[in-house]
């Protein structure tokens, strides 16, 4: 197990925005739970073990677990955690992926489950030793470009090893045609190599609570601009009412050298 040490300014970031959520709880201006009370109790420490995507306790679990799995696979050690194999960051983004809240549902498709947009983007991964965690991107005030008041962007990121940066320029290359990125300038897939002392760091980003909101600007051309923001009380608590029922496991993605790192995390983390 990676010392707290390891994580402790990542765990810092964690509380930090569970005390923002917690704040947004016991708001003014809250209006999605009658007694917040209840759910601040969740995000305690008593309720780690339930890996619930919002309790910064489980947070911490998960990262130190999962980091230490993948630290061992790739040969990282204290006191720089420097993996001594290259380690890829991979992003995936694909439009048909979107989520509308309860309340903002649109009737011409059903919303996609957690579990199929889980399924779509680990078949875009096969054949790839990796572990990853499903994100979402929570965009409000979108009435303009979505005619409904907010929605949620679900896409993946992904730490991949055991390749080559030829290798998986071409991966991605296969896999760009049967995505389409929701910005039409952006790109669907995106590939870099980490630098070495930053694993920690982007083990903590594929890891962390969402903690962003986004906002799309229609220009007179039609084109779009995007503007995000830390994510304020009241959108806090939107997005934790829409993620209460989801733990961990089911955001996690693996495959090959990747799953029994996956397996090992989930043990790990549920019964510290």
């Amino acid at each position: 197990m990676i010392p707290r040490s390891a994580f402790a300014r990542f765990s810092v970031r964690e509380h930090a925005q569970a005390t923002r959520l917690i704040e947004g709880l016991r708001g003014y201006h809250q209006q999605t739970y009658a007694r917040p009370e209840r759910e601040v109790r969740r995000l305690g420490r008593r309720w780690a073990g339930e890996l619930g995507t919002q309790n910064p306790y489980a947070r911490e679990r998960w990262m130190r677990a999962l980091g230490a799995g993948l630290c061992r696979e790739v040969g990282a050690r204290a006191p720089d955690w420097a993996p001594q194999v290259p380690v890829f960051f991979v992003t995936l983004i694909d439009k048909t992926q979107i989520v509308y809240p309860a309340g903002c549902t649109r009737g011409y498709r059903p919303n996609p489950r957690i579990v199929d947009i889980r399924r779509y983007y680990r078949r875009a991964l096969r054949g790839l030793d990796y572990l990853g965690m499903l994100d979402p991107a929570l965009y409000v005030s979108a009435q303009r470009v979505q005619g409904v008041s907010r929605f949620l962007l679900w896409h993946a990121h992904a730490l991949v090893w055991n390749t080559s940066e030829a290798e998986l320029d071409a991966w991605a290359e296969g896999v760009r045609p049967t995505m389409s990125a929701y910005l039409p300038y952006a790109s669907a897939v995106k590939c870099s190599e980490i630098v070495p002392e930053d694993l920690r760091q982007m083990i903590w980003y594929m890891n962390k609570t969402p903690r962003k909101q986004y906002q799309l600007w229609k220009r007179q051309s039609e084109s779009f601009k995007q503007y995000k923001r830390d994510i304020n009380g009241v959108n806090s608590v939107r997005l934790y009412a829409e993620m209460r029922g989801v733990a961990l496991p089911e955001l996690a993605l693996a495959g090959g050298a990747g799953r029994p790192i996956l397996r090992q995390t989930i043990k790990v983390a549920s019964s510290w």
